[in-house]
């Protein structure tokens, strides 16, 4: 219906405004209401994926006997701020070994290492389970039939620390435990934990069915809800008779409004492989930070069977946004390389300073090669820096939608050290609040993931509960975030 201006005046064309209270993201089109150069052309302003630079060499590999076979992968790393320290969760895949007497049962088990800064790492000898001959060992976890591709949560993400993890499930939901992991031993569990090494294995079964590929639990916080992203194998089987056959390998979405339930509702499809894509999509884990859905996307390509990564992005867990071309996050490496075959990301991003680090599986070979070895390595970006709105070098503005200002300051996250940034405020009707204009604020030309943006004689806390626009003038720059200063930081 009609909303009133500020002026008090009914005004027919008024726009309902989005409210903020959290760092908001130019990943989609959103919070934008458009995006033009000088001579008004959209396409010059486009939305660019920034990838990170490939690493020469892995942070863990496979230098345990029981590693060797096949390598390592799947990490889940988390920060640790009780014990300050960064805690790696990652599968081991046996072949020749399974079931044998003195060896795990299944052909998959989970190993532990830990880290003081998240780049060397150690692998502590835990006595828990043995290998063979091998007594002292770091495994954490073999399961009844198997245990692999954990996805582990703590209590402890305070602010104020040097990391701090991003996608975590909120403290309540852990009832107590310092650690919960979600991992599969044919069906899916809830393990937990009080110190990251001695777990309470299958103390809720979520989902009973198998699925393997990397299966992530997402909150959902508006709309009170558990996610998770997976294959769809209870009516398509990929293999049965005609009545069950069908691709199994697209993206489908189950949820739960309890974390522990069995989430016995039917797996919806939201993702499905199009021409444009890889033939089949392997799996899709993925977290949430600033409303957002960030999915890491895994293309499964048939010849050569590789595997990379592209992200893509979601509001409400079923529409998805992907970028134009569908640009890949991760790609394979060059030939010969460690990560050469295929590359899978770890279950979430942990946040050290200005920078978000993502730890990724890379394989040697492809997928239905039996000798390849696989390895662990890190990426860095930065915070918020997955994709930006791009001015190149013409003139280029970008203007929100109508956002009813929370209170605080206006911090940006922006690169702007080849060229500038301007700013100002504007009414619903674009026209330039006082004090708030192009003229009135310094022009940026700097590089911050927090800007304070200033104007000479007015303050952004004045326009508390106002229904304003942010309207950006740009050129040879990138613009990534922008945040009320006094809002929620996650």
């Amino acid at each position: 219906m009609p909303c009133r201006s500020d002026e008090g005046k009914l005004d027919r064309y008024a726009l309902r405004e989005i409210e903020i209270d959290r760092p908001q993201l130019f990943v989609d089109d959103y919070l934008i209401e458009n995006r033009f150069d000088e001579d008004k052309l959209s396409s010059t302003v486009p939305h660019v994926l920034h990838v990170a630079e490939h690493p020469e060499e892995p942070v863990l590999v496979p230098d345990r006997p029981w590693e060797e076979e096949s390598g390592i992968g799947h990490p889940s790393a988390l920060y640790d701020p009780e014990d300050d320290m960064v805690r790696m969760y990652y599968t081991v895949h046996q072949r020749e070994m399974k079931g044998l007497n003195g060896y795990p049962p299944g052909s998959y088990f989970l190993c532990y290492a830990e880290s003081d800064d998240g780049v060397s790492w150690r692998k502590p000898n835990l006595g828990k389970f043995s290998w063979g001959g091998e007594e002292d060992t770091n495994i954490i976890m073999e399961g009844e039939r198997e245990a692999k591709i954990a996805h582990v949560h703590t209590n402890g993400n305070l602010q104020g620390l040097r990391m701090r993890n991003l996608g975590q499930l909120p403290h309540r939901f852990l009832e107590g435990n310092r650690f919960l992991m979600y991992y599969c031993d044919s069906a899916h569990y809830l393990a937990t934990s009080q110190d990251g090494i001695e777990w309470r294995e299958r103390v809720h079964e979520v989902i009973s069915n198998r699925i393997d590929c990397y299966i992530t639990i997402v909150h959902d916080d508006q709309r009170g809800e558990f996610v998770s992203f997976l294959r769809n194998r209870l009516i398509f089987s990929g293999k049965e008779s005609e009545d069950y056959f069908g691709n199994t390998r697209m993206i489908c979405r189950l949820s739960s409004r309890e974390l522990w339930s069995r989430w016995d509702t039917m797996p919806s499809s939201v993702l499905i492989p199009d021409e444009d894509d890889s033939e089949r999509f392997y799996g899709m884990p993925a977290f949430r930070y600033g409303g957002v859905y960030h999915g890491f996307l895994q293309h499964f390509y048939e010849n050569p069977q590789k595997i990379e990564v592209e992200l893509v992005f979601s509001r409400d867990g079923f529409n998805w946004t992907r970028l134009p071309g569908h640009p890949k996050l991760i790609s394979v490496g060059e030939e010969g390389e460690w990560d050469s075959g295929m590359v899978a990301t770890g279950d979430k991003v942990i946040e050290k300073g200005d920078e978000w680090w993502l730890y990724y599986s890379g394989y040697s070979g492809y997928h239905d090669e039996t000798d390849r070895q696989s390895c662990i390595g890190l990426l860095r970006f930065r915070k918020e820096g997955f994709v930006s709105i791009h001015a190149g070098d013409r003139t280029s503005y970008l203007l929100t939608k109508p956002i009813r200002w929370p209170g605080g300051g206006l911090e940006v996250n922006a690169k702007a050290d080849g060229g500038y940034v301007r700013f100002r405020v504007t009414d619903q009707r674009r026209r330039t609040i006082e004090g708030f204009g192009y003229e009135d604020c310094s022009e940026f030309t700097g590089d911050e993931v927090r800007h304070a943006v200033e104007w000479d004689s007015a303050e952004m806390a004045d326009l508390a509960g106002k229904i304003i626009r942010l309207e950006f003038k740009f050129r040879n720059a990138d613009i990534y975030s922008f945040v009320p200063s006094s809002g929620d930081p996650t």
